[in-house]
């Protein structure tokens, strides 16, 4: 334990203070991730409706995704970190602003901000980490910076429940998005001062690639088609499960946050001892296995609704929903460095985008899948069980993925 953790404290200060940065402007995306959904609920918003303002920011991401990605070839990444810090806050203020107005037009101007925003910091993170941290703690400082969601929602979800559980009303969802918007502005604060952000040597000898022909494409759609899969997936369901247990089990934000934290703290757990997992039980435990339990569960809580509004079937949603948290989601950063690796440092700043960019399409073309199964009259269950067969694609390429770079591995070859 203390070995383990020495190596956390072992990071570069540069990449800390990026991963702090990137720690505050999570705050406010969970912040609205736990939340905004029922604000919106009551402002008398359907669940179609909802669905269309998030398709908004995915799409906005993935607008912004791919120039990022060709921009910042052997380019300082700071600039573009500092932007997005200033974007998030600035984005979501907007859409705080429009929600109890109706104004479509702010609030998509605000998803607009937010998602060029998330955009730098997701796209950036990753490769301002493997420039600037020492080779034996790469590992580390990835599954640190991952940890940024889970933990993030662990803290929100353990606060909102203490502020509220002792009031008979619960405090506005209006103040607590306020409240995180301008928290964080830190993540800007975070990112101030002189910092040495030049591209590593690596990057250095790399020839400028003046072309899209100059990359490995085929490399890299290897690379990346499970996480397309595993995206289309998510945004089918993740973004919603707010109102799967509203609507089935009438349960507020401040409950629903609890069960949040606790899945989420699990995650920070699995995924700061995910490179240990790794390196004693190879990818095949690390990453198929726990992903496939994680299914396993999803399938679970999407058939509790059958017996809603039963207190029974609200423990048994509650329970598959703290283990498929975890489970799904300790992978994340095993599968970045196995990504990143497999392509090399020639393709890793344009990888790094083009997975923000996929992942954003899939959640976008989830969403309004989403919006029509609801508007069609289909129920959670469906919607679960279809997020769990195409999770199970997904987890069956990882498979197959990480059955080539070990051989590759073994023959020597790259």
């Amino acid at each position: 334990m203390h070995s383990l953790f020495r190596r956390y404290l072992s990071l570069q200060p540069s990449v800390m203070r990026a991963i702090l940065a990137e720690f505050f402007l999570q705050l406010v995306h969970n912040a609205f991730f736990l939340i905004a959904n029922f604000y919106m609920s009551k402002e008398g918003y359907s669940d179609a409706v909802i669905a269309q303002v998030l398709s908004l920011r995915f799409l906005a991401v993935l607008i912004f995704a791919l120039p990022l990605g060709l921009l910042v070839r052997r380019r300082r990444l700071l600039p573009f970190l500092r932007a997005g810090s200033v974007l998030v806050p600035l984005g979501y203020l907007l859409i705080l602003l429009a929600i109890p107005q109706h104004s479509e037009s702010l609030m998509g101007l605000g998803n607009v901000l937010v998602g060029a925003g998330l955009a730098m910091i997701q796209v950036l993170v990753i490769p301002y980490i493997l420039r600037h941290e020492k080779v034996q703690h790469q590992a580390h400082a990835i599954a640190l910076s991952f940890s940024n969601w889970s933990t993030t929602t662990f803290l929100l979800g353990i606060f909102f429940y203490i502020l509220n559980h002792a009031r008979a009303e619960a405090l506005p969802e209006s103040l607590m998005l306020a409240l995180f918007t301008g928290l964080s502005c830190l993540g800007f604060v975070m990112l101030i001062g002189p910092w040495d952000d030049r591209p590593s040597p690596d990057e250095e000898n790399v020839a400028t690639l003046s072309s899209l022909r100059d990359y490995d494409w085929g490399l890299i759609a290897r690379a990346l088609a499970p996480s397309l899969i595993i995206g289309v997936g998510a945004g089918l369901s993740i973004p919603f499960i707010s109102l799967f247990f509203k609507h089935a089990f009438a349960m507020g934000y401040e409950d629903f946050s609890l069960i949040s934290s606790g899945a989420t703290f699990l995650v920070t757990v699995g995924s700061l001892y995910g490179p240990h997992i790794l390196e004693r039980f190879g990818y095949g435990m690390a990453i198929v296995w726990s992903q496939s339990l994680s299914i396993g569960a999803l399938a679970m809580m999407g058939i509790s609704e059958f017996f809603a509004p039963s207190t029974g079937a609200m423990v048994l949603a509650s329970i598959c929903y703290l283990l498929r948290q975890p489970l799904m989601n300790m992978a994340n950063p095993i599968v970045s460095e196995l990504t990143m690796n497999l392509v090399g440092p020639r393709n890793r700043e344009m990888t790094s985008a083009l997975k923000q960019a996929l992942w954003a399409a899939s959640w976008f073309l989830s969403s309004q899948l989403f919006r029509g199964l609801r508007d069609a009259g289909f129920s959670f269950v469906w919607v679960f069980g279809a997020t769990a067969a195409i999770y199970a694609v997904g987890v069956i390429w990882y498979a197959r993925l990480i059955q080539v770079y070990q051989s590759r591995n073994v023959t020597g070859t790259s």
